[in-house]
């Protein structure tokens, strides 16, 4: 694990200014776990109303989210888009629960 893993409540940052000072004021230390990325990023875009945003303020808010779940640029940039089609931000891939059926019995 590269960082400390924190169950945060961010209710308190309200406006982009006060992100914008969270982001100046903390380092690699905050991520988020992984089963609370997506409500986070969610929640997130939500509050904020991203898709009415300036660019400069979007920008904003994508390098909270980078910082708050630790994933790249690009992975945050496609759950926002995920978001603009769908209104919701969910795991992308499931692996199968069964895979491949078996072809031969175990007594071939």
């Amino acid at each position: 694990m590269d960082g400390m893993v924190i169950n945060m409540d961010d209710c308190k940052l309200k406006t982009l200014t006060q992100i914008e000072e969270f982001l100046r004021g903390t380092g690699e230390l905050f991520h988020v776990s992984k089963e609370e990325r997506y409500p986070l990023v969610e929640r997130t875009l939500t509050r904020f109303g991203y898709e009415k945003l300036a660019r400069k303020e979007k920008g904003v808010i994508l390098r909270y989210l980078e910082r708050m779940t630790g994933l790249s640029r690009q992975q945050v940039t496609r759950l926002v888009h995920q978001f603009q089609e769908t209104g919701t931000v969910r795991l992308g891939y499931q692996t199968p629960r069964r895979g491949f059926q078996r072809v031969f019995s175990s007594g071939d």
